[in-house]
């Protein structure tokens, strides 16, 4: 599919984070691996990564710091401070079986490699788990961070 039709639909299937919970598109870029959007509320953040090489779209979310999304760094220890999460950890914790698979993991007789809705079928999957996981999170509420931070810090113990 051409760049904008990836933009285009995106912005469509997301388009309830404006209209349910006040966001605005901070950021709608082409790179050269993939796109990036970026929503923000007062108090939250959205980021959307489609990436070519993975097939996948990574959502990550975020507390606002000062009205803008902090990125966790890259080397993770027991104490270092965390503002994002990935929608992946969170739906692990809420539904494990509704989580999405690299595109190419269903093979070519999935409607996700339908030529004519394929890609946004794909999208409309990450866009309903972000609203039936997330509501607490893209309402401000962040109770469930540090649980959310447990998970992610094991995981990078496991790393070193």
């Amino acid at each position: 599919m051409a760049a904008k039709d990836f933009i285009i639909i995106a912005k469509e299937q997301f388009s309830f984070l404006e209209s349910e919970y006040n966001f605005r598109l901070s950021k709608c870029d082409k790179e050269n691996w993939g796109y990036e959007l970026i929503y923000l509320s007062d108090s939250t953040g959205v980021k959307i990564i489609y990436e070519y090489r993975e097939a996948y779209i990574f959502i990550m979310l975020y507390k606002l710091i000062d009205g803008d999304i902090i990125e966790n760094p890259r080397n993770i220890q027991d104490k270092t401070t965390l503002y994002g999460y990935e929608l992946d950890d969170l739906i692990r914790l809420k539904n494990p079986q509704a989580l999405i698979k690299p595109a190419y993991e269903y093979g070519e007789q999935s409607e996700y490699y339908d030529e004519k809705d394929g890609l946004a079928l794909y999208v409309d999957a990450f866009s309903s788990n972000l609203r039936a996981y997330a509501k607490d999170i893209l309402s401000g509420n962040f109770e469930i961070f540090p649980e959310l931070e447990g998970i992610v810090k094991q995981r990078a113990r496991g790393y070193k």
